[in-house]
């Protein structure tokens, strides 16, 4: 499947009204979307690391949501 591009702001915006979704993820807070070279499935971005709260079990929590948007989604490139 071709991925659409979608800027950082909206990726942020997307994943952090599914962190509202769960208690887990209440004090938690990743820092951004970051951009890399693309992996063996193509994407090219990740979320960095996850802070605050009970992180571990937020990132657990929204797994599932984020795996599918970076099917679905890249980022512009930042490697050029």
């Amino acid at each position: 499947m071709d991925r659409q591009i979608k800027n950082k702001a909206e990726l942020r915006a997307m994943i952090r009204a599914e962190q509202q979704k769960f208690a887990e993820c209440s004090g938690a807070c990743f820092g951004d979307v970051c951009w890399h070279a693309p992996d063996a499935g193509g994407c090219n971005w990740n979320l960095s690391t996850m802070e605050g709260g009970d992180s571990a079990a937020c990132i657990e929590k929204i797994r599932p949501f984020t795996a599918t948007l970076q099917a679905q989604y890249n980022i512009p490139d930042e490697g050029k």
